[in-house]
């Protein structure tokens, strides 16, 4: 019986973390996160700034765990469509880039994604996982650049290395949706990806 009520206890305070967190999303959905208080987001979840606090004693630890559940079901996104598609071929790599990166022109996670990396650059302990995740990020696109196999075993074509091209990959996927936003030309994002590949070895656009 303790340990019903124990299980019964651990969901019941990941449910209310998570409509705590929902509710500060919808926060960063209309001003930035230099405005967000405890209060602030106490009142968008309908509860007690005092309750809030039972669950996340400062705003970093809130913004903490945003953090987590942010970039781990983007991780959960990427590692999931990597593993379902044969990157053998041109189609099936364009199929999985513009999967990957579909978050991205979601005009809510943009500007979650930028209220986060502001923040970090103002505190350490929350760029670190930021950081990681750009990281764990980079490898996914390194080990799609390798298995799609453009280029030399080992080395990259034109003489630029896996990584090289990843990083490559992962500064046009990650800013197109922003510069999108913000200044809209209508971009198809496989006619992008169909770009990018372009880039990377002997394929060539579509038209």
């Amino acid at each position: 019986m303790p340990r019903i009520n124990e299980d019964k206890k651990e969901r019941k305070n990941r449910e209310k973390k998570r409509l705590i967190i929902d509710a500060l999303k919808r926060c960063l959905d209309r001003e930035a996160y230099s405005y967000i208080s405890l209060q602030t987001v106490a009142d968008e979840a309908g509860v007690s700034k005092g309750g809030l606090r039972y669950y996340f004693h400062t705003k970093e630890a809130m913004f903490m765990e945003l953090i987590g559940s942010f970039f781990t079901d983007i991780e959960k996104d990427h590692l999931g469509v990597i593993g379902n598609i044969d990157l053998a071929r041109d189609r099936a790599f364009l199929s999985t880039l513009y999967g990957i990166e579909r978050f991205v022109l979601n005009t809510r996670n943009i500007k979650i994604f930028l209220n986060l990396v502001l923040y970090g650059l103002e505190d350490n302990k929350i760029m670190g996982p930021i950081r990681e995740f750009f990281r764990n990020h980079l490898n996914l696109y390194e080990d799609i650049v390798r298995r799609a196999q453009f280029g030399q075993a080992g080395q990259g074509d034109n003489g630029f290395d896996y990584q090289f091209k990843a990083r490559i990959a992962q500064i046009i996927f990650l800013s197109a949706g922003l510069l999108e936003e913000v200044d809209p030309i209508g971009m198809d994002p496989s006619r992008l990806t169909r770009y990018v590949i372009s880039l990377f070895g002997d394929s060539r656009p579509e038209n």
